[in-house]
This record gives C-alpha cells, structure tokens and sequence, in this order.
C-alpha cells in the first residue's frame, strides 16, 4: 500500500502518538527515506520532538479520521468514571491568549497567596521572559519562580531549564521544585559527571543526560563544567529558562568608583543570552554602582539594558518585582513579627577573661602600629587585617581565640627568625664595608694620578668606590633590625600573656552558655535544673544558636552537651550544620530540624554561618541566639532569616544576641545590631549599600579603644551617600508602596478568583479523579482517615493511599513515583529495606502551610498524581478504557443530550497557543417521533443544560436508568452526533477565528513594543556615548578606566546589534502566536435523562 506522505502543519499519527508534522525532507535519492520532524501533541506527552523516516514506520499515516465514530462503540461509560475523564482534559486546558489567566497556581502543592503571582503575571506579558525577582529575604523568591518555571512548561514555551545557585541552596531548589511543583531536575556536580562517564564513556556531555539541571555558582564558573553547558545549549536555544538564584554575584563588585567585571560576571554574561528565558532572583541587587546594577541588568535582558548607561526611572517596571517584608505584613499579614532580645552579661569579676583579654589585645595594637609606622600602607593594612581577626575570634569565645593564638604565634616568632637572619646578614655587610675600605683614603692624590689608558671606560677604583658606597648604604638601612627584633619579641610578650590567660579560661563555662542553658531550661526543659538521674524530659520547643566560627561551635556543642547529659534522649537533642557537613547531611539535618517535635528528639541546631543562607528552618522552630555577630549586618539579617520567613507558623519569632556590658568593643556591637533592625525597617533597597559601608567602617581596623565612642557615633548616624542615593533612585522605583501595593494585591486577587472558575479543580473533584484511575488499575480508591473525628482549625482532612498492588508494581514507572509517598531513606539503608520499613504516608489535598514529613499533599503536577491523571490523558492512545459516551440522571424534566470537542491551536514546536473545551447542547428526542434533525439550544438553554451537566457529573453514582432507555439511546448515539457535529465545526471555527485575532493581537503588541523599547535603547546609548565623561573618570584608578574603557567599546557593539535586532526580532515574536495547526477532538457525548422518566 502507498503512504500518504504528510506536509507540513497537519496531525500524523506515528507510534501509537499524534504528532505535528513541523518540516518535511524530501530524500536526496529516489531509493532513500522521507525525513520527518515531529512535535508530540498528545496530552501525556506534549511537545516532545521526533524525527522518523516515513516509509519505515509501521503506523505512520495522516490522520483524516477524526474518532467520532468509535464513540460509544462500547456502549455508555460510567458518570463517575466519564466525569473524571472530562475533569483531566479540562484542567490540562491552556490559552496564550489571555495573559491574565493562570494555571500554574492550582497545579502547584503551595499556599496561594496573591502578592505571589505577581511575577507570574508580569512574565506572561513579555515575549521573552527575562524578570528580575528582587523581593526580600524570605517572601518566597524560589515559589514565585517555580510557578513561572511551571506556567512556561504547561504552555510549551520552554522544555529545559538550569538553575544556578550557590551549593548550600542545592538540595532545598530540588526538594522544593519537586514536592511543590512535581520538577524533576539533576544536580550537576563532579559525582554525577563521574557517573555519567562510567555508565555512557568519558566522551559523554553530561550536559546533554536531562532536561533540567540544578548547578552551583562554583562549578559554572569551572571551565571543566561551562563548556559543556555551552555545547548543549549552542549560540541561542529557544526554550530554554536559566533561573539564577543570588543573581546579586554575577554583577560587577569590586572598584571604589566605578565596579569591575568579575570571573562570574564573565561566565554570566557569556552563558545567559544562550537562553531564551532568563529569571534572576536577588534581595540584594543593587550595590550601590550604577554600573554595576546596568551591568547586570544587560545580562538579564540585553535588549532593554546596556552596561554603562544608567537606568531610567520607569525601564524597571516591565521586568522587576520588588517587594519588602515589612510591606507585606502591614497589608496583609502572614508573617511574624520579629522581636530582637538582648541579653545583658554583668557582675563578671576584673580579671574574668573574656574582659582581661580585650583589654591586652588592644595594648597588643597599639604594639604593632608603633613597629609598622614607618612600613608601606600595604603592610600597615595587612596588620590591622591580623588584628581585625584576632578582636573577632575573641568577640566569638575564648576557645577560639585560644586556637587562633596558638598560630598566630608561630607567626611571630617566624618574623623574629626572619629579623635575626637579617641582622647577621647586616653584620657581615658592616665587616665586609670595614675590610674593604681598609687603606683606602678617599682624598689620596695616588687615586687620581694612575694613568688612564681609556678615556671613554670608567676610572676602576671608582667603580670600587660606588661598590662599596651601595654596600654602607644597605649595611646602614639594616640597622633598624635590631629595632624590630626587639620590638616584636616584646609582642611575642605579649602573645605569651593572653595564651596563657585564654589557656586557663578556655575550659571555664562561658557566660552567655550559661543564659543559653538557663533559657533552656525555663522554655524547653523545664526540669534540667533537677538532680541527676531524674531524666528529664523535653517539650516541643526548638531553638536555632548561630555562631562564625568552627572553633566556637565545637566549644558550644560540648558545653550544652555536658548541660543537657542527664536529660530524655540527651544524646539525640542536638545537631550541628557547618561548611564541612556534606550535602545529604544537611538534608537529613534540614528535614529533621523541620519535622514535627513530637516525631523526632532533635531540639537543638548549632549552626556556623554555612547556613544563614536560603535554608528554611522556620517549620518548628522561632527562637534564635546568636552565640556572636557578624560585623556585616547583612549577614546578621540572614540568620535571622532562617526563621523569620514565608510559612513560619509563630505569630512572632525571637532573635537573641549577648552584650557585656563591662566590655567597651560591646558597645560598637549593640549599636551594630539596633542599626541592622532599623535599616531593614526603614531603607529598603538602600540596606545593601549601607550594611556593606557599616562592615567596611568596621573591618577596616577593627575595634580601636581610644575611638569606640567615635566609631559607635559613625555606625548610628550612618546615612546615605552617592552609591546609596543612585540605588534608592535606580531600585526602589520598582518597589510599589503601601497604596499602590493594595491596588496591586486586589487585582492580582480579581484575576486568581477568574482563574480559578475557568480552571475549575476542587479537592474534592481532584481525589475523585484519582481514585477513579486507581480503579481502573485495579486498585481501591483514596479514603479518608477518621472521618468522623474532630479536626484542629486549618488542619487538612487525611487520606490513605493504598498500597501498591500488582498492576501497578509491574509498570517500573510506579516505583519511583510511589516512593515520593514514604518517609526518607535513611542513611546506609538500601532501596529494599526502605521500602520494606516505610510505608505510604496518608495524603491532603489542601496545604495550610504547616505540613510536615507525616502526610504528602498530592496537586495535579505531583508524580504519583501525573501517573494517575496519565490513564485518562492517554484515552484512546495507549489506553482505550472509555467509550466517551455517558447516560447520567438529572432533576430537570427534560431530555438533554450534550456533544464535547476539544479545539486546540499549536504553534511551532507543538507549543499550545490555546485550548477549549466546546459544547454543544440540543434537547433529545427520540428518533421515532423526530421531525428533522436534531437543534442546538439558544444561550439561555446551552447555559441550563451545562448547569445540569456540572451538578450531573459532580453527583455522579451509580446508574439508575432503565435498560429499555439505555438501549434506545445508544441506538441514537451515532445519528445525534451527525446531528449536532456539523454545529458543533461551526462554533469551534468561530472560536478559531475569535483565538487568531487574539493571538494576532498579542503578536502586534508585543513586536511594537520590541521596537519601542530597542530604539529607545539606541537612542540612550547613543547620548552615553557622546556625553563628556572626562570629569567622571578622573579619579578613576587603572582597572576602573579599563572596566569603563570596555563598557564604551560593548556599546559600538550593542548599537550594531541592536540594527538587526529591529529586524528580526518583532518576525521572531509574531512568529511565537502564530498557528501552524488546529485540531477539534472528539471528547464525547453526554446525555441527561430525567430521573421522573
């Protein structure tokens, strides 16, 4: 039989799949194959490509049948069954023709607050998705993303994503991707490409393995790992999404004047325009460089943006979003209110350590600046450098300024070595001057008189002369030597008495452990002032102790340990995440830490500063010391943040830190920390800047006591300067305020309400739908467990999976989606004992937030949900459980029959422009007294019988109808739908033309404001680039008027682009909505039959 060979734009049917045919290649030879390139358009498969050589498919043909006639060729299918079916279909519905509808929010396991969708809504309106999330610390940065991440992949604009960020945030972005999005995404790191290499040959780009990658900002800027990114993505991949996490590190930071491009900013630059898409997610992104902030914001969007010319009040509108805390909870609520305590140290007696050592490190100071005087400036900041660190180290604890010493003596005496040496080599310099100007009279007339045989050739002994000049000369510069010598033996004194003084003080319990037990002991065990031997017990209380250094960790984790020795499962109470600890440590530490109190023993965390970044360790826990600070306050304010954030149940956390207050350095550290408090409150944006003036004030040289009260008045009267103006001027334009934020929230509320009735999923219908596909493979349904008993307002109501049976055990598919219902695997456990110990958790369809390991929430993206929902998708494809005709009873007395299409429109890729379920409604009436054929309702009718439709299939049970009226039906089955499908063409080729002009529409949007916004591009270039900048780079160091310097010859660049940009790029985007195919499907057909008869 002769193949009919398929053109480009029609539906083929090739490997039991649909398919758009997207280009045909004729053969080069007549005895070759035809070359065909697909898109997938089946529901369970969608956009996946296929290239095939059409005469050697077994099953390739075009499809001219369109499947009306095998409805309800085998007879009527259950309504509960029908009804979960027609739900599937109706969920999986996406249009591009309404920016403002959204999807990704009711496929998504996550609490829908409205502030949220914010992105997602700024994003649907932009050609290409290039937005800047800069909310702050704790708002839900990585939710706001995973939903844009989920909304592209539901319309087919993106099929790979790589998400960058720094290596602690690793595992949280792929639990977080997968539990609330049901993303599956690979970490590349050296392990994985080992693997790789191992299982296809070293050959292999490990780039080339997955379609969603999870990467640190380490290994991305690694050669040996980029390249590899660059060969799978080329010079530009269409559908590609790069999410960069902490994006604030790719902008140009070093410089005083004007920022300088760093290794990350280079690796950036050059990787991000290689994808189509480009979300940048940063609560700081501003530094205070106004080149810096263009910089980064040309590698975000090239096209709105160029490094070097500053950014224009109003440009950040269409692709930032950047709301602060504070803002949020006074329109809305939903987070805590933090509450900072200090905790005042007093009464210590004169020579207690901790007040001794401070005093001594400070003589110590003084020691040094006499000696490095007269040295260069480098030397002179490399020592305030070294005490810096020291004042640190003891600020922190006296163990760790105990260990420290220990070094740094060996330091100095290394220098004393040095100092002897040299003034042995001075010595001999001194001697060898003595015996070489021995007999040597400089006036002697006998010099001058010997004969010179050339003229032109310097007088010998004159050379010997100025030979030994330069000799004296050095012999009398080392003389200072000895000086310093003496000088650093006299610090190395010094040295000796404060190890001594920290040796014998390192062992004795620190007064802040002391506040720490005590408040332990009032809040978490009541009882752990009792005698020894009572075992005393626990409540549910957590507590978070951060602290800078490994040393004091250590010091910390075995004082509470000796503390807490004799209570309840002591051994169990305390954890400890440190940069050392590895990543699936952290993980088993992460989840234990959040799991609830009653679950697990764990109460304490000991944390150093590896985790004040990302981790969300809010669930179970609002109560948190820091053992010492952080001269950054920016730092401080992210530890803090490991609790004060999004889904913290706490009505208010609580954040500790300690002040002596017979300790002068502590005065600098309370005004430190009420700052810190006040610039997070009040300065927004600006807070970067001026945190990072306050660390560079301190660090600079420490904490002098001749100048605390000066440098404590300089922290507390800290106020803007140029760098802090330009970004509150360039940043905080796109911050909405208070009023303009309700404005924003209401809408965004308006517009989550009008999605959701077009969505149309409850949890109801959901688990229905479910349970219906559990049935059909051959498993019971989803229960509820204790239905009857009382429930905690919020609390969920649970449900019970049921155990894998053996339909679905035999599909290896099943196994790892039904592994996301047990509890972790432990440490050294294998997958078969895993499984053998963890059972299926119960399961909730609604999240309140406050979810913990015990039950899994199942959303239509959650793999054991995808798995389920794919037997209907599939109808007809890989499964043929359903006839697609249903018989259901109404209340109405009237007979109603309604016939269902699925109109879909694709465009390139298979990408779905836009989908609709189209009905058609007509009452019933028997063949035998029918007149003619059989006539659609008006739009009164049409509404009353999809009403009747809706409550029909939501109250779905068994079918009462008699047999004699089931048989008389399907009989009438196959001349109704000939009835009613020539309408029902014509109503879908309405809408057709209705979904084109939409998409029409956009296309024209879109591609003039492209050209809008690339020529006003051009013409800020243009002005930059003829300005007189003379004055601005005259202070300008070397690298900074190189960096400047650069940044002029990109913009003879960009303008050269930016000319074949007008051109291509307003085709690229009309090109995105246009519609390469349409398809109407038949869904089926339902009749209505009244329950009176």
């Amino acid at each position: 039989m002769t193949k009919t060979f398929p053109k480009p734009g029609q539906i083929a049917h090739v490997r039991q799949r649909r398919y758009l045919v997207e280009n045909v290649i004729t053969p080069p030879a007549t005895d070759e194959a035809t070359l065909v390139h697909l898109a997938c358009l089946d529901d369970d498969a969608q956009g996946e490509p296929l290239s095939v050589l059409w005469e050697h498919e077994l099953d390739a043909r075009v499809l001219e049948d369109d499947g009306w006639s095998l409805v309800a060729e085998k007879g009527f299918d259950d309504p509960a069954l029908f009804a979960a079916y027609l739900r599937t279909l109706s969920w999986n519905c996406v249009t591009a023709t309404d920016p403002n509808l959204f999807q990704a929010p009711f496929r998504a396991g996550i609490r829908i607050d409205a502030y949220q969708l914010e992105p997602l809504r700024k994003a649907l309106r932009l050609p290409r998705v290039n937005l800047f999330i800069a909310d702050d610390v704790g708002l839900g940065k990585t939710i706001e993303a995973g939903l844009i991440a989920r909304e592209l992949l539901l319309r087919r604009r993106i099929d790979r994503i790589v998400v960058a960020c720094p290596p602690s945030m690793l595992e949280q972005w792929r639990d977080e991707m997968e539990t609330r999005f049901g993303l599956i995404f690979q970490i590349l790191d050296r392990s994985y490409v080992t693997h790789m290499r191992r299982e296809r040959g070293f050959s292999v780009n490990p780039w080339t393995t997955h379609s969603r990658f999870l990467v640190s900002h380490r290994l991305l800027i690694d050669e040996a790992y980029a390249s590899g990114l660059r060969d799978w993505l080329g010079e530009f991949a269409p559908q590609s999404l790069l999410i960069l996490d902490e994006a604030h590190n790719a902008a140009p930071s070093s410089g005083i004047r004007y920022a300088i491009d760093s290794q990350i900013t280079r690796t950036i630059r050059d990787i991000a325009p290689r994808f189509e898409h480009r979300l940048f997610l940063s609560a700081t992104p501003h530094n205070g460089h106004s080149n810096s902030f263009a910089a980064l914001l040309e590698i975000l969007d090239p096209q709105r943006f160029c490094r070097g010319v500053r950014v224009l009040k109003g440009q950040l509108d269409d692709i930032m979003v950047r709301r602060l805390k504070s803002d949020i909870r006074a329109l809305e609520g939903g987070f805590p209110k933090r509450t900072v305590v200090q905790i005042d140290i007093d009464g210590l007696p004169d020579d207690a350590p901790e007040l001794v050592l401070a005093e001594k490190l400070d003589t110590y100071r003084l020691e040094r600046e006499k000696r490095l005087a007269s040295e260069t400036l480098r030397k002179q900041t490399a020592g305030a450098l070294v005490i810096g660190g020291l004042q640190k180290r003891l600020l922190s604890s006296v163990e760790a300024f105990a260990k420290t010493l220990t070094v740094h003596r060996k330091s100095v005496e290394r220098m004393i070595e040095e100092e002897r040496k040299a003034e042995e080599i001075s010595r001999a310099r001194i001697a060898d001057l003595e015996e070489m100007t021995t007999g040597i009279d400089l006036d002697s007339t006998d010099i001058e008189d010997d004969p010179i045989e050339d003229e032109e050739q310097p007088d010998q002994s004159e050379i010997e002369l100025n030979e030994r000049m330069e000799k004296a000369t050095a012999a009398s510069s080392d003389a200072s030597q000895i000086e310093k010598r003496l000088a650093l033996q006299y610090e190395l004194r010094l040295v000796d008495d404060m190890r001594e003084i920290a040796e014998a003080g390192r062992y004795n319990p620190d007064p802040r452990i002391n506040k720490i037990v005590d408040w332990i002991a009032e809040n978490m065990c009541p009882e752990l002032r009792a005698e020894y031997g009572t075992s005393p017990k626990w409540n549910d209380r957590r507590v978070l102790i951060f602290t800078e250094y490994e040393d004091t960790r250590q010091y910390l984790e075995r004082c509470l340990r000796e503390a807490i020795a004799h209570t309840d499962k002591a051994d169990e109470r305390i954890a400890t995440f440190t940069g050392r600890t590895s990543s699936q440590r952290r993980e088993e530490i992460k989840h234990t830490f959040n799991t609830e109190p009653k679950d697990h023993p764990l109460r304490i965390l000991i944390a150093t500063d590896a985790a004040r970044e990302g981790l969300n360790l809010q669930r179970h826990c609002h109560d948190l010391f820091h053992f010492d600070l952080p001269w950054n306050p920016s730092r401080l304010d992210q530890r803090n943040g490991r609790i004060d954030r999004k889904l913290q149940p706490a009505d208010e956390v609580f954040c500790h830190y300690f002040v002596y207050l017979q300790r002068p350095e502590d005065r600098v550290l309370e005004v430190l920390v009420k700052k810190a408090e006040r610039i997070r409150e009040e300065l927004g944006s600006v807070a970067k800047v001026l945190e990072g003036r306050i660390a560079e004030t301190i660090g600079k040289e420490g904490m002098r006591r001749n100048s605390l009260d000066e440098l404590a008045d300089s922290i507390q009267n800290e106020t803007a300067d140029d760098r802090q103006t330009i970004a509150n001027e360039e940043l905080e334009d796109a911050r909405l305020r208070q009023e303009s934020l309700k404005e924003e929230v209401d809408r965004l509320r308006n517009r989550l309400e009008r999605s959701q009735r077009h969505i149309g999923i409850t949890a109801r219908q959901f688990r229905q739908t479910l349970s219906m596909s559990l049935q059909l493979n051959d498993a019971p349904g989803i229960v509820e467990i204790n239905p009857n008993s009382d429930r905690e307002q919020d609390t969920p109501r649970t449900y019970k999976f049921p155990a894998a049976n053996d339909s679905l055990v035999r599909d290896s598919g099943w196994t790892a989606a039904l592994d996301t219902l047990r509890k972790r695997k432990k440490r050294g456990e294998t997958f078969g004992e895993w499984r053998r110990r963890a059972s299926f958790r119960p399961v909730v369809f609604d999240d309140p937030g406050k979810l913990g390991e015990n039950a899994v929430q199942l959303h239509l993206e959650h793999r054991v949900a995808q798995r389920l929902l794919g037997r209907f998708t599939a109808q007809g494809l890989i499964h043929h459980d359903l006839s697609k005709a249903c018989l259901t009873s109404t209340t109405d007395a009237i007979p109603r029959v309604i016939l269902l299409g699925r109109l879909a429109l694709y465009g390139p890729g298979a990408a779905r422009l836009h989908e609709e379920i189209v009905p058609i409604t007509a009452r019933w009436i028997d063949p035998d007294r029918r007149t003619g054929q059989l006539t659609p309702y008006g739009q009164t009718g049409e509404q009353t019988t999809l009403n009747s439709l809706q409550t029909a299939l939501d109250e779905a049970g068994e079918n009462s109808i008699s047999d004699q009226v089931q048989i008389r039906l399907e009989a009438s089955t196959q001349a109704d739908i000939e009835d009613l499908l020539p309408y029902l063409e014509s109503r879908a080729a309405e809408l057709l033309k209705q979904a084109e002009t939409r998409l029409a529409e956009r296309a024209e949007d879109e591609s003039q404001s492209m050209i809008e916004l690339l020529e006003g591009q051009r013409r800020r270039i243009a002005a930059a680039a003829n300005a007189d900048d003379r004055q601005m780079t005259l202070n300008f160091n070397p690298a900074e008027r190189r960096q400047h310097e650069a940044d002029r010859r990109a913009w003879e660049r960009r303008l050269a682009k930016i000319e074949s940009e007008l051109k291509s790029e307003p085709s690229r985007i009309a090109e995105t909505y246009t519609v390469q195919a349409h398809r109407i499907e038949p869904l089926g057909i339902v009749y209505l039959w009244p329950r009176t008869g």
